[in-house]
C-alpha cells in the first residue's frame, strides 16, 4: 500500500500544498505569514512533501531526507516567525497529508486496514523527524544569526 500512497502524494502534491497554504493563512495562531507572498509562504513545503515521498519508498534518496526541514527552519527564522508558528505550520502539514490520503483513500486498492495504519505510522515518524530538524535549525539560526 505504501507504493500506492507514494503515487497518491506525488500526483496530489500541488493540491496538498494549496490546501496547506489555505490552512496556514486561516489559522489565527500563525500571524507571521501575513506579510509573505505566496511563494515565500510555500517556502520548502513542496520539497518536504517530496522528501516524504522518497522516505516512504525507502532505499535511495535517504541522504537527502530531512534537509528541507532544516532549510525551512532557517528561512522562517529569517522571516521573523516565532518558533511556535513554525511548529504549527508543520502540524498543519501533517494534518493536510492525512486528510488528503483519507479523502482519496477510495482510489487506493483495497488492502487490510493494518497496511494503511503502517503507512500512517511512517508518515507520522517522518513528520516528527521533520519537526525536530526544523526546530533544531530554527534554534541554531536564532542562536547564531551570522551563520545564516
Amino acid at each position: 500500500m505504501t507504493d500506492e500512497i507514494r503515487r497518491l502524494l506525488k500526483n496530489g502534491q500541488e493540491t496538498i500544498v494549496r490546501t496547506w497554504t489555505e490552512k496556514v493563512t486561516a489559522d489565527r495562531r500563525v500571524k507571521s505569514d501575513e506579510g509573505l507572498s505566496y511563494l515565500q509562504l510555500v517556502d520548502h513545503i513542496p520539497q518536504i512533501v517530496e522528501e516524504l515521498h522518497e522516505a516512504l519508498g525507502g532505499g535511495h534518496g535517504e541522504a537527502r531526507i530531512l534537509t528541507q526541514g532544516r532549510e525551512h527552519g532557517r528561512q522562517r527564522w529569517r522571516q521573523g516567525y516565532e518558533l511556535k508558528e513554525v511548529v504549527r505550520e508543520l502540524t498543519l502539514l501533517r494534518a493536510t497529508l492525512v486528510e488528503f490520503i483519507e479523502l482519496y483513500r477510495g482510489a487506493l486498492p483495497a488492502r487490510p486496514p493494518e497496511e494503511l495504519t503502517r503507512s500512517f505510522h511512517r508518515i507520522n515518524v517522518f513528520m516528527d523527524d521533520e519537526i525536530y530538524r526544523t526546530v533544531e535549525a530554527y534554534l541554531d539560526a536564532s542562536g547564531n544569526p551570522r551563520s545564516n
